[in-house]
């Protein structure tokens, strides 16, 4: 089989650069070992501004709900941040509906879609990649974007594989509720709510509510030696004892998810370009992958639209990809890189949650950056003056 352009994985980023390029007239092979629909361990958040940018999420109906607000704790449950808006905050997706409306777009779009296939190996020659399954069927193409998630195969066989210390865990479960009971707990506002380091983890645990189910999941940027499981089960009953979620929800079996914390060092080679997980390009402050997954499988096709029209094919262009992202929202990822670090300093984390908690207008600049609807590194000098103010303001009143 021959295509101009092999993508391996269809998650957001593999959908979303299939889709692209299919409208460019690009014979594109969209390729992935599971059989869809299928579910994705995952918060299931997304930033309201990528509805902006991909406007057809909306249209074709792959939005659950969308939330309005949300409650921040800190480590110590001390001091809380309470943020309630008259525009969606963020919007709520289930993955297994989503992600295989995406692929279902990516098809109507002219990509041709292969699933439960599994490949094992990539060989780059001069005039062309081919990818072998297991099965023994061999693809060739002019370039593979890998979207294969953080374990990528596409990231190893062409040398640009993730440092295997460089991932977090996420435990997640979502629990089908009435919208009545949702309503009752979460109001029509969908009132979500993050704990931040709880129990001291380099993470925070989390309760998104949808239209009809309930997301509950806790992650940690770095492992520990904390028994997340354990974890999960004592953070389900913390949320009954305090009253966030009913009071029958049972633990039942977890699902769990590998989160990429940086981006690797190179996210493109000869023929070769990685997108989303694969390229490790996540949120580091929040995990949240599905906005610069999207964002990245786009840029890649056009990068690759590009190559394919001036015959260009070798890292030196393709560098351009990269480039790009960095241009986008690389910046973000490299200023969150330095606030992650700072996930297990308990006093700093305390002092941030009542400095944002005393001051509304402080309060919605920070949460409209931690949900992803602001770009941090535009902000970092407001947010850094709003502190200033009030630290010289706190400093007035004692005198």
């Amino acid at each position: 089989m021959k295509y101009d352009v092999v993508v391996v994985g269809a998650g957001p980023a593999g959908s979303t650069a299939a889709k692209f390029l299919s409208e460019k007239g690009i014979k594109v092979l969209l390729l992935d070992k599971c059989k869809f629909p299928r579910d994705k361990p995952c918060g299931g958040g997304i930033p309201i501004g990528i509805l902006k940018d991909f406007k057809y999420i909306e249209e074709k109906g792959l939005i659950e709900s969308y939330s309005y607000g949300g409650c921040f704790h800190s480590s110590l449950v001390k001091y809380k941040v309470e943020l309630l808006k008259n525009i969606p905050l963020i919007a709520m997706v289930l993955r297994k509906k989503f992600d295989y409306g995406l692929v279902k777009i990516a098809i109507d779009s002219g990509a041709t879609f292969m699933e439960g296939k599994t490949f094992e190996d990539i060989k780059i020659f001069n005039n062309k990649v081919r990818i072998k399954a297991k099965d023994g069927t061999a693809i060739d193409s002019e370039i593979v974007i890998g979207a294969d998630g953080v374990w990528s195969t596409v990231a190893k066989r062409s040398g640009l594989s993730q440092n295997l210390k460089n991932f977090g865990i996420a435990l997640v479960q979502e629990y089908p509720i009435s919208s009545e009971i949702i309503d009752q707990y979460f109001t029509e506002k969908r009132i979500g709510h993050i704990h931040m380091q709880f129990q001291g983890i380099a993470g925070y645990g989390w309760v998104g509510p949808l239209k009809k189910h309930l997301n509950i999941g806790i992650g940690e940027f770095e492992r520990s030696r904390t028994n997340l499981k354990d974890l999960f089960k004592y953070y389900i009953e913390f949320l009954k004892e305090n009253k966030i979620i009913p009071e029958n929800i049972k633990m039942g079996r977890v699902k769990g998810a590998a989160i990429p914390n940086r981006p690797v060092d190179k996210t493109y080679a000869d023929r070769i370009l990685l997108c989303g997980d694969a390229g490790g390009l996540v949120n580091p402050f929040s995990g949240e992958g599905i906005d610069y997954a999207m964002s990245s499988g786009k840029i890649a096709a056009n990068v690759i639209v590009e190559a394919l029209e001036i015959g260009d094919t070798s890292a030196n262009f393709l560098s351009k990809y990269e480039k790009t992202w960095k241009k986008d929202f690389g910046k973000d990822i490299k200023l969150m890189l330095r606030f992650q670090k700072k996930w297990r300093n308990h006093s700093i984390n305390l002092k941030m949650i009542k400095l944002v908690s005393r001051d509304k207008k402080l309060s919605e600049i920070v949460v409209e950056a931690i949900t992803g609807n602001r770009r941090i590194h535009e902000i970092k000098f407001k947010v850094a003056g709003r502190l200033l103010f009030l630290y010289i303001r706190d400093l007035l009143h004692k005198t």
